[in-house]
């Protein structure tokens, strides 16, 4: 059975978690490109050039709110898997609204993060 490789963009404005995540993904054999960002327009100018299998996404970025994202990756009706790593859990229920394939908690779920990207 051949393997699927998968992209990856990953949207984190904070560079120490970034980099973390941008690490423990290189590890994942699944993965063929991955791409990072800090900001939300770049991150919707990098998706609009590339199509994405998986997305980690922030909420608060420095130039906008990661819902916006949703809803543009929504409204264009794309089967990108979005994992939300966001401290702000009291946007769950919006995020899954929005499209939202799963909602980790930046305070505790960083493995449980990484173990999604691997199973995706």
């Amino acid at each position: 059975m051949k393997e699927t490789f998968l992209n990856l963009l990953i949207v984190e404005d904070n560079p120490f978690i970034g980099k973390n995540i941008l690490d423990a993904a290189k590890e994942i054999d699944r993965l063929k490109d991955i791409y990072i960002t800090k900001s939300l327009q770049e991150a919707i100018s990098i998706f609009n050039k590339t199509n994405f299998d998986l997305i980690v996404l922030d909420l608060k970025l420095p130039d906008g709110n990661g819902i916006e994202l949703l809803r543009i990756l929504q409204e264009n009706k794309k089967e990108t898997k979005v994992f939300v790593f966001s401290i702000s859990t009291e946007l769950r229920k919006t995020c899954f609204k929005y499209g939202a394939f799963a909602f980790f908690d930046k305070a505790k779920d960083f493995d449980e993060l990484i173990e999604a990207i691997k199973n995706a």
